[in-house]
């Protein structure tokens, strides 16, 4: 019997995107199943069988205190906790409307979720804690340690939201630009640091203080259109910027002369991910041309491509063994999987 494929390939945000649906489109709609990885950095450790329709995942965590790893499957409109060790279920959370971005931290899960909600989760019982309000199209999320806020960047908006008592205060929105990316905290400067889209070039990088909820630092990043995917050098000292409208990767000083260095990439950068242990940068994308960096050099330094799947725009690596996580729609077959996968050689 033929196999039938149902053709959800919805992408969240409307102002941007549309060329990425033809990425997913091709993979969602053809209904002859994924692909093989290919690439010699990277070699597989195994493909996990997943739960839910073969359709996009979103943004993942990797909760080491928890041993586990969670999951945003966006398009099935439910989060999974696997196991860490070996990718196994250890719970579904259904009915959560496309959950997108997922951070961890005071012993909770927060996804965010359309059309403007946070869900909080238990990190141990695994069991829904509350749904708070956020803005709107919430995307990515953080959490502040030091003052038990979470910051939620809420795409449609273009704003960042701060909310108190771990995600149960007060939410005190901070408008930014026209359409806002990821969030990441930065531990070393006790601020939250996210990447916006303004109504006109160049895209930014913004600081956020988030106990004053004001604007502490604006980074003009030149070259950089779509700026989106976000992450930090371990060091506190330059950002990592997936661009993902002009398939770039921009590496910003955030010292005294916010330098930016601009690089190629996979078509349609998304996520991005960094093994701080080896040094190196994950950079997933919607073509599923993933590019591997090498952060100990200066600039933008190229290690080499690999393609783990069709889709594989999102990525979690874990710096305590190495391993490499890829959610796909589909695996060799027409089912979803999670692709574990470890640099080659060690």
């Amino acid at each position: 019997m033929k196999t039938i494929l149902r053709c959800d390939i919805r992408r969240e945000h409307p102002l941007r995107g549309v060329r990425y649906l033809v990425f997913t489109a091709l993979v969602a709609c053809t209904g002859k199943g994924g692909s093989a990885p290919t690439g010699t950095l990277l070699t597989l450790v195994n493909d996990v069988p997943l739960p839910g329709a073969a359709n996009r995942f979103d943004y993942q965590e990797i909760d080491s205190a928890n041993g586990q790893l969670v999951v945003a499957h966006m398009n099935d409109n439910s989060v999974l906790v696997l196991s860490l060790a070996d990718g196994s279920v250890k719970k579904l959370l259904p009915n959560i409307p496309t959950p997108r971005g997922v951070a961890v931290g005071d012993g909770k899960i927060f996804v965010t979720s359309t059309p403007s909600k946070l869900v909080i989760i238990d990190a141990t019982t695994l069991n829904e804690i509350t749904r708070v309000t956020t803005g709107t199209s919430p995307d990515g999320d953080a959490f502040d340690p030091d003052d038990k806020i979470v910051g939620v960047s809420d795409q449609g908006d273009g704003a960042l939201s701060l909310i108190a008592n771990s995600g149960t205060g007060t939410r005190t929105p901070v408008p930014l630009g026209t359409e806002t990316g990821n969030v990441v905290y930065d531990a070393g400067r006790k601020q939250f640091w996210i990447t916006v889209v303004k109504s006109s070039e160049p895209n930014v990088l913004v600081e956020v203080d988030p106990k004053a909820a004001t604007v502490t630092t604006t980074i003009p990043l030149p070259g950089c259109s779509g700026a989106h995917g976000l992450r930090l050098h371990p060091d506190g000292q330059s950002a990592f910027i997936a661009c993902e409208d002009n398939d770039k990767l921009a590496r910003v000083d955030l010292g005294g002369s916010h330098a930016v260095t601009i690089a190629a990439t996979g078509a349609g950068p998304d996520v991005l991910s960094i093994d701080t242990s080896k040094g190196w940068l994950y950079v997933s994308a919607e073509s599923g041309d993933v590019t591997i960096w090498d952060i100990n050099q200066t600039g933008t330094a190229l290690v080499g491509h690999v393609h783990p799947g069709d889709n594989a725009h999102t990525v979690a690596a874990d710096p305590a063994t190495h391993r490499v996580f890829f959610p796909l729609p589909q695996g060799t077959g027409a089912t979803p999987v999670l692709r574990i996968m470890r640099p080659s050689g060690g």
